[in-house]
């Protein structure tokens, strides 16, 4: 089994689920954004949320195992103490930091969801809001830590992602402002 591990493509893997996190983790982002949008109703609402659910469950599940396989690489092992305690890595220490922040992150945002219903609902939707800054650490860990950074698609993604996060979150505003202009000029005595 030791030689199974040992004998594993861990720094491709290594790779490959750090960049599939990334992009799950928007996919998940985005998706939740547009289920906010007030346009979005009923069973299409339904259906975002699960969409969002899923693919926020499966990026943590791929950054869990980006993070895990780092203990069994043979080119640049981390022990569990680089890996648990921020900003304590041998190589990198400060965007080794910021990825196990954005992790820890990640997992706190995702185990409150699940009390959510326990919560109130402001603080529920201030952790939520987490996401953003969150989202921030994983991709300038990624920018600047990551291997593949240097190819061209790899840098298209990390902007087109940002550039479509602002957008969607931009869109969101709007439509909450319009809607709270609306709601006030109901409410206006004629």
């Amino acid at each position: 089994m030791i030689h199974f591990l040992v004998e594993m493509p861990t720094w491709m893997l290594i790779r490959s689920f750090g960049l599939l996190s990334y992009m799950t983790l928007f996919i998940g982002m985005a998706l939740g954004i547009i289920y906010s949008y007030p346009q979005i109703k009923g069973q299409m609402k339904g259906q975002f949320l699960r969409w969002h659910t899923y693919a926020n469950l499966t990026g943590t599940c791929f950054a869990l195992l980006h993070t895990v396989l780092l203990i069994i690489d043979t080119f640049m092992p981390f022990d569990w103490a680089e890996l648990l305690i921020p900003f304590t890595a041998e190589h990198n220490p400060l965007l080794n930091g910021i990825g196990s922040l954005a992790m820890y992150g990640l997992l706190f945002v995702i185990l409150t969801t699940d009390l959510r219903n326990k919560l109130k609902r402001k603080l529920w939707l201030t952790i939520h809001f987490m996401s953003y800054p969150i989202f921030v650490l994983a991709m300038i860990h990624g920018l600047l830590l990551g291997t593949d950074n240097k190819l061209e698609w790899v840098m298209v993604m990390y902007v087109a992602t940002a550039i479509i996060l602002f957008g969607l979150t931009m869109v969101r505003f709007l439509f909450s402002e319009r809607g709270r202009q609306v709601k006030a000029g109901q409410n206006r005595p004629m």
